[in-house]
């Protein structure tokens, strides 16, 4: 970072949030627990781990943890299981997803939160031990809170325990250079501005935490306008041509078609896209629903502004 910030006026830092984090219980570094970023990175790389008659346990409620479990059920895992300390219902990953788990073969062990992992005398995995939880009070997110039920714990026989419980940043070297970290992310203004850093701009999932990509697109478009601010440029983006107003004459309203899917029962074999596509007539249909964005719709603009870049 000092480095860069000597040799160029202007740095953005989106590095994303790549590291994988602890549960912070017992056995955790046995031979059998996976980390979720680690493993879904293998398998896009095409090293596929063999699950084949293996129990899986899955620790975690959002999307990346319904990635890996619909993936450890194709790599040929006998029985996967979500354990989850909150509800299904407060589940942070898309109703989708969920369902899609489920279908494919998935149970959920709702309220019931990781308390150790056991191991043999060789240091592998052979049971995750959770306790039951009960819906507790409402927190700021909206959600209830996992509070204490008073019940024993619950042994889970498994071979693998999967981590999935969020991603991290690689902080130590930022703090090191100066840039302030918060709860595990980069502190930077809504304008993308790093605190204390003049020069230095920072966003998507290293800012926000892990999130959409089109969030993170949206972070680097709003950076890109202030960077050229900060610079003393102050560019303009015009549009020379003239835009017809829309008409919505033949705008009915019309019911959105949604893909299906391929049958649960074939789709667990492979990695195929799950989604079948639209016919034409489907398509043709779908078309018509455009709402004319390059009208109506100014995109995100950057700090303070909310009609021209």
């Amino acid at each position: 970072m000092d480095a860069l910030r000597k040799e160029y006026d202007a740095v953005y830092i989106s590095i994303g949030a790549h590291s994988d984090k602890k549960v912070g219980i017992e056995h955790e570094d046995a031979e059998g627990v996976i980390s979720a970023v680690e493993m879904l990175r293998d398998v896009g790389c095409g090293k596929m781990p063999d699950f084949t008659g293996k129990r899986v346990c899955v620790i975690g409620g959002g999307n990346v943890a319904m990635d890996v479990t619909r993936s450890a059920i194709r790599l040929g895992a006998e029985k996967t299981t979500i354990v989850y300390r909150r509800r299904k219902a407060d589940m942070t990953a898309l109703f989708d997803e969920i369902e899609g788990a489920i279908a494919e073969g998935a149970e959920i062990l709702e309220l019931h939160a990781p308390e150790s992992i056991e191991v043999d005398d060789k240091n592998r995995v052979t049971a995750l031990w959770a306790s039951p939880k009960m819906v507790g009070l409402i927190g700021r997110d909206g959600r209830p809170s996992p509070a204490s039920s008073g019940s024993e714990n619950v042994r889970i026989p498994c071979d693998v325990v999967i981590v999935a419980i969020g991603q991290g940043i690689e902080t130590r070297y930022f703090e090191d250079a100066g840039i302030p970290i918060k709860r595990g992310v980069i502190q930077a203004a809504d304008w993308s501005a790093v605190e204390n850093a003049p020069g230095v701009f920072a966003g998507g999932d290293c800012v926000t935490g892990p999130a959409t990509v089109i969030r993170a697109i949206a972070a680097g478009k709003v950076a890109a306008a202030n960077i050229d601010q900060y610079l003393g440029f102050n560019h303009i983006i015009t549009v020379d041509v003239d835009i017809p107003d829309p008409s919505l004459a033949d705008r009915p309203p019309c019911g959105r078609v949604n893909m299906r899917e391929r049958d649960a029962g074939e789709r667990i074999h492979d990695f195929d896209i799950v989604e079948c596509g639209m016919s034409c007539q489907e398509a043709d249909q779908e078309a018509k629903r455009c709402l004319r964005c390059d009208h109506f719709g100014y995109g995100i603009f950057k700090g303070g502004r909310t009609t021209e870049w």
